[in-house]
């Protein structure tokens, strides 16, 4: 592993800020694990993002309200990266009675290794 390598995960990154947030941060030279709830939406934004000769990017399912889920990722990135550097968090949600509120950050507990 490359001492200087950065790794970034960016949920909700299938689309809008979350996409281009993983975007600029592929640009920059970090290698980003883009998540999202949706596996083919997922895997179509990667793909999208390779087509712009951004290689540095993976995808990996994502539902923040799974603690199997959140496991799940946590395993991946200690396995694959040993670490996390950068944590975005790009995902609101929406309660039935039509307000947002964003996600509370402690729902990553599971991101400390």
């Amino acid at each position: 592993m490359h001492s200087e390598a950065r790794y970034a995960v960016v949920t909700g990154a299938n689309k809008g800020i979350g996409f281009e947030t993983a975007k600029q941060l592929a640009t920059h030279g970090i290698t980003v694990i883009l998540t999202a709830r949706d596996e083919k939406r997922g895997l179509d934004a990667t793909s999208m993002i390779h087509s712009m000769c951004l290689p540095n990017v993976v995808f990996h399912q994502l539902d923040v309200l799974d603690p199997v889920s959140i496991q799940s990722l946590a395993g991946f990135i200690k396995d694959k990266f040993g670490r996390l550097d950068i944590l975005v968090r790009s995902i609101f949600l929406y309660l039935e009675i039509g307000l947002f509120f964003p996600f509370h950050a402690s729902s990553f507990h599971l991101f400390v290794f």
